[in-house]
């Protein structure tokens, strides 16, 4: 995979599904919350490995993972990524001042709300494109940044030394908080898709 391989027109287009996707997701959880919850304007990038984990995150950073294939007329994954201090923000933001957390309720709590941005992902997408999308249940994993995205690259025969970065961030209450949504695609389905939208 190389930037090379996209138009500006074929990028836009992620981007903007991604955009619509992400809008879905947060009235989904501010419904459910009873909170404004946002999610900033997707970032599209394709980035080698070695620039992956200098711009964003270190190979040796410990994160939660929250894993969720897509099921259907296309494969692949989404990747949802945090570390523990912004996963306890992220579920503070859906729970009472008061509630008292636990590392079972956090971790409950975070794949809850994987489930919903991806489930309204895939919801929109298969609106737009009339296709049928489905996705799997939410695994929770706790290792380093680097050992999670090489495992769910190869899990999807991605083998390329260069990966496509689709990054969502919640904002609440004005402040941004750090996290990100990877969507990894299974060889072919985005061609698939660009071809349903003729770009």
């Amino acid at each position: 995979m190389n930037r090379e391989e996209f138009s500006h027109i074929q990028l836009d287009v992620i981007k903007e599904l991604a955009n619509i996707g992400g809008g879905n997701a947060a009235t989904a959880i501010s419904q459910m919350v009873g909170k404004f919850i946002n999610m900033s304007v997707p970032t599209i990038d394709i980035l080698g490995y070695d620039e992956v984990f200098s711009k964003i995150m270190s190979e040796d950073q410990m994160v939660i993972a929250v894993s969720m294939r897509m099921i259907g007329e296309g494969g692949g994954n989404f990747l949802f990524i945090c570390t523990e201090e912004n996963a306890e923000k992220l579920v503070k933001m859906m729970l009472p001042p008061d509630f008292r957390l636990s590392e079972e309720i956090e971790y409950s709590a975070v794949s809850e709300l994987v489930n919903i941005v991806v489930t309204s992902y895939l919801n929109a997408l298969s609106r737009l494109l009339d296709i049928s999308l489905f996705s799997s249940v939410p695994a929770l994993t706790v290792d380093m940044f680097g050992a999670i995205l090489s495992y769910a690259y190869i899990e999807n025969e991605q083998y390329d030394d260069q990966v496509m970065i689709i990054k969502n961030e919640f904002v609440y209450d004005g402040d941004k908080v750090d996290s990100a949504l990877y969507f990894i695609p299974r060889p072919g389905v985005l061609d698939s898709l660009f071809q349903k939208i003729g770009v």
